[in-house]
């Protein structure tokens, strides 16, 4: 009766005491195996042993008795011994098969990039619409008691009339409108910032003297303020936090580093500020700022020609990152659909 042959496998042999590993050659017949080296010579049976799973092309190693192991390169023999667990599933399917993990990768990065797009977005604006519009008018309050105390902003120097004109238009507009009783203009001194107007979370509109000196009539300071109305009646300061806010905890949570969302939540002033809204955003705030203007007989032709004065005088040498321009992004586009607005009836 002819015997099986032997298999055999070398590899490299650590006793389990030291981290030290010697050549050594394992000999597998029957219900037993050897282990043969320089200066070893052991056996094991073969329901001893384990062989840990397969990881793509790496070396594996085989589990023995009293704490000892051997590393060794991957072979079909290994298969045939007892395993520490399954080595042929959908796991070693993948990690042998780069071309597939590189497009699971690709689906992963994409529904990740789904979910902060579409998902984030629509998240914060159904957290917005509940946030009670008194905690929200309050951080707007607080947001500008610290920009005014941190001497971002200086106390305006537009004539008191031009004010009080401007104030009556402003409630003119806002006149009718859900966030009516909310409304408020603020006016500031911003030589650093240049030609600005915003709009704070709750209701306040603040709109810089270097706005007012760039504006040629009431009408073109109408046409911002109509905008940043837009903003304020879409809630869009609160949902822009909302979006900023999960993003900055999601950031510290997965680099473990809190000074990530520490730095969120003390910026949050100047966050108000420096808001650079979304492409969405800024449409839905110019479409509901030329319906405004023209309900009140005012064309958003003025909003153009306005946003073409400030962006003829835009000086990138010296730009700061506050200035209209950088929060509010003037494009041919906007403009474009500010004229088209202005002839339809």
């Amino acid at each position: 009766m002819r015997t099986a042959a032997p298999n055999t496998l070398a590899g490299k042999f650590y006793d389990g005491q030291v981290p030290v590993a010697v050549p050594a050659t394992l000999i597998w017949s029957g219900q037993n195996v050897k282990v043969i080296g320089a200066m070893i010579a052991l056996d094991y049976p073969v329901n001893r042993l384990r062989v840990s799973p397969r990881v793509g092309t790496a070396d594996r190693f085989v589990a023995l008795p009293g704490g000892a192991q051997l590393q060794c390169a991957d072979s079909a023999l290994l298969d045939r011994l007892p395993q520490e667990g399954k080595t042929e599933g959908v796991v070693a399917w993948l990690e042998s098969r780069w071309q597939v993990a590189l497009a699971c990768l690709v689906i992963t990065l994409g529904g990740l990039a789904a979910g902060y797009f579409y998902g984030l977005p629509a998240a914060a604006d159904r957290i917005a619409a509940r946030v009670p519009i008194e905690y929200e008018h309050a951080l707007g309050n607080q947001a500008l008691t610290w920009l005014d105390a941190n001497e971002w902003f200086r106390q305006s120097k537009v004539a008191p009339d031009v004010q009080e004109e401007l104030r009556a238009g402003f409630a003119r507009l806002a006149d009718g409108l859900p966030m009516a009783a909310h409304l408020r203009l603020e006016f500031r001194d911003a030589p650093g910032i240049g030609p600005n107007a915003f709009a704070l979370p709750g209701g306040t509109i603040v709109i810089t003297d270097q706005m007012i000196d760039l504006s040629e009539s009431a009408a073109e300071v109408y046409a911002v303020l109509a905008h940043e109305i837009g903003h304020v009646e879409r809630r869009h300061a609160l949902r822009h936090i909302l979006q900023d806010s999960v993003s900055a905890a999601a950031a510290a949570t997965l680099t473990a580093d809190a000074s990530t969302l520490t730095l969120a939540v003390s910026g949050l002033p100047v966050l108000l500020a420096q808001a650079r809204y979304s492409r969405q955003f800024e449409t839905e705030a110019d479409e509901y700022g030329f319906t405004l203007l023209k309900q009140h007989d005012l064309s958003p032709e003025d909003f153009a020609t306005l946003m073409e004065r400030v962006s003829a005088k835009r000086d990138p040498q010296t730009e700061r990152s506050m200035s209209f321009l950088s929060t509010h992004p003037v494009t041919a586009d906007r403009i474009a659909r500010a004229r088209e607005a202005a002839q339809q009836p």
